[in-house]
């Protein structure tokens, strides 16, 4: 009886646990609406592998470093281009300012002589002068009629006065027109040598634009010198 009731048991077990395997899941309350779209098991993922990542080709860093050295010395060259054209602009420049001083120099040089000439003029024209003024005095009148020797003194004196006078109207003339020629050339010789000045600073400031010009570039070349290690 005890055998009976035991296998009895055992059937009954068996039968319960195979009602729970073969019983159907139920389906979820919020089913998602594109099951097809929204991947919530994560199926479409690609399937990982065990192989490492690989370390970067030894043949592909050595042409990126040869690709950076060719810019630098790109870099290089041009960097020195254009401070060859600052050079050749600032000689431009001196050039310019060189012809402008010596064009200078000759105006100075005709304007000089021309003042020189000028002021020789008026010295002698100012001792004619002084000269006419002393023999129309009263005492110079005088002394000239005694020397005639003439019977009508008075006559004899406006005739000499009238000829003094004559002589003298043309010096006061040409004096006061030299008086202003230089006054003008004097002006004109002092703009001149004062551009020449500016000029000689100029020269002297591109002079050192020059030097500061070449050093950079001396230093570009001699980097420039060292080329790529293309291999």
């Amino acid at each position: 009886m005890m055998l009976i009731f035991l296998g009895t048991v055992v059937l009954s077990g068996t039968q319960t646990l195979n009602a729970q395997t073969t019983k159907t899941q139920r389906p979820t309350k919020n089913q998602p609406q594109y099951p097809s779209i929204i991947d919530l098991e994560n199926k479409g993922a690609p399937p990982k592998t065990g192989t490492a990542e690989q370390p970067p080709d030894a043949g592909s860093t050595n042409v990126q470093t040869a690709l950076v050295r060719a810019v630098e010395s790109l870099t290089s060259e041009v960097r020195t281009l254009v401070h060859e054209m600052r050079a050749l602009n600032v000689r431009q420049q001196a050039q310019l300012d060189l012809l402008r001083l010596t064009r200078g120099d000759l105006r100075i040089d005709s304007y000089d002589r021309e003042l020189r000439s000028t002021i020789d003029r008026l010295a002698q024209i100012e001792r004619e002068e002084q000269t006419l003024r002393a023999a129309l005095t009263p005492e110079g009148l005088a002394a000239q009629v005694s020397r005639v020797g003439s019977i009508d003194k008075d006559e004899t004196t406006r005739v000499i006065k009238r000829d003094l006078e004559a002589r003298l109207a043309p010096l006061v003339s040409e004096k006061e027109r030299l008086r202003v020629r230089k006054t003008e050339l004097e002006g004109v010789v002092l703009g001149f040598r004062d551009a020449n000045d500016k000029a000689e600073r100029r020269l002297e400031l591109v002079d050192d634009a020059l030097r500061q010009l070449a050093a950079p570039a001396a230093t570009d070349e001699r980097k420039a010198g060292r080329k790529p290690d293309l291999d």
